[in-house]
């Protein structure tokens, strides 16, 4: 199968997440390297600012929307894939676009308009684009972005306008991988060999690598060298080190698969970890991931609800990282920001108080509770905080976390710490530390 036929069948089956459907789709038809990396960049190219390819389309040709699912998917990859494939020829993605829609005889009575429509945008699309980077309207730049509109309210209630346009810019930004290893000269020598660009961050651990990586694509994965991780999702477990008193049982409330548990197991080096996860499958890949970094021995991993579960101690240091809308990492994973509503993202904030709740009433007197969310918004962060603080006098935040500088760097208002996405290593996250008396 081509890579514009299996874009164009992921983008309209819509069946669980595009990148296990497409390496589902890639493994039955045996596609080739270069047509699934073809499909990927065009799918990640919709689902990044997908409302923005519907805007575009839509100067030519009003209710786009309405189209078929198959020739609604063919437009948005037609206008997203001519406005940023720089190296793909424009006849040959429409080219191949229209034949792939002439396969199923419900398109051919859109074969033309699909036709004349993306060779329109070929010829101003771009002028569009120019006009909405430079608009001074909250929608136009939400747009460029790749923010849903309906969600611009709540940025506004947690940024200011100039605040905001700064932010957006930064959503433009490409997104490239970052690794966390403990030996970072052994690793960048491997990267060399196999002609991988790379260098030393300026402001974590990490190394940084000039594109975007599967994990199992990079030399060290297998033996345990290396981690593929977010810079930010980096500097952010690694605050554990830095306040972990190095006595107790380490609580990672919602351990996902295991990539910040493995990262506090290896940095300390004598802490137990127990981690809770409600996914049984995010959990077995947990317990594949910390056998892989070889720190399984010092780590209990229970499947069920945060909510529920009891510790086998109670622990000197909770880990919450917190279930949230990803909006800071909208331009690395931009799938998720299309599933949300107002009604799933206010259950979403319900379910980060009760958490927090928990950590903090599990948390032992004099131990501290990490809460992390990979969000910029105040609802998820700074007023969750808020109300945990007020119910709670026992316990305060711990001021001496905010030794991070720089432009990566934002303290919050008046809880907590932002690490904002400026480069393109940085996702958005969001950390508060709470000690409990």
């Amino acid at each position: 199968m081509r890579g514009i036929e299996a874009a164009l069948k992921v983008l309209t089956d819509n069946k669980g997440f595009a990148s296990e459907s497409l390496r589902k789709l890639a493994d039955r038809e045996k596609m080739k390297a270069p047509d699934i990396s073809l499909a990927s960049s065009l799918i990640y190219i919709v689902m990044r600012r997908r409302e923005l390819w519907g805007k575009v389309a839509g100067t030519f040709l009003r209710s786009v929307e309405k189209l078929p699912a198959q020739v609604y998917a063919a437009v948005l990859t037609g206008t997203g894939g001519l406005m940023e494939l720089r190296r793909f020829s424009e006849g040959v993605l429409i080219n191949g676009i229209i034949e792939t829609l002439k396969r199923n005889k419900e398109n051919q009575k859109y074969i033309s308009l699909v036709n004349a429509v993306l060779r329109k945008v070929n010829e101003g699309g771009a002028e569009i684009l120019d006009r909405l980077k430079k608009s001074s309207s909250l929608d136009d730049r939400a747009l460029i972005a790749g923010v849903p509109l309906w969600f611009v309210s709540g940025w506004v209630r947690a940024w200011s306008r100039a605040e905001l346009f700064e932010i957006f810019d930064m959503f433009a930004l490409p997104s490239y991988s970052s690794v966390r290893t403990q030996d970072p000269d052994a690793l960048l020598k491997l990267l060399e060999e196999k002609n991988i660009r790379a260098f030393k961050s300026d402001i974590s651990d990490a190394i940084r690598l000039n594109e975007s990586f599967l994990p199992t694509e990079l030399p060290g994965f297998s033996d345990g060298l290396c981690s593929v991780q977010s810079e930010s999702s980096i500097i952010a477990a690694s605050l554990v080190k830095k306040f972990y008193s190095g006595r107790g049982m380490i609580l990672d409330m919602c351990s996902g698969r295991g990539v910040k548990a493995g990262q506090i197991l290896q940095e300390c080096k004598d802490a137990t970890l127990e981690g809770w996860e409600l996914s049984e499958k995010r959990s077995k890949s947990a317990a594949s991931e910390l056998e892989r970094l070889r720190v399984s021995d010092r780590a209990t991993l229970k499947t069920g609800d945060a909510l529920t579960l009891e510790p086998d101690e109670a622990p000197s240091f909770v880990m919450l990282d917190a279930p949230c809308s990803g909006s800071g990492t909208w331009n690395r994973k931009p799938e998720s920001k299309w599933r949300l509503d107002w009604k799933k993202f206010d259950a979403i904030t319900a379910t980060q108080k009760k958490l927090l709740e928990r950590a903090v009433t599990l948390c032992k007197p004099g131990g501290n509770v990490l809460y992390i969310t990979c969000s910029l918004l105040r609802q998820e962060n700074e007023n969750v905080v808020a109300e945990i603080l007020t119910a709670h006098p026992e316990c305060a935040e711990i001021s001496s976390m905010f030794d991070l500088h720089g432009a990566a760097f934002k303290r919050g208002r008046p809880y907590g710490l932002y690490i904002m996405p400026c480069n393109a290593w940085l996702d958005g996250f969001y950390c508060s530390l709470i000690m409990k008396r």
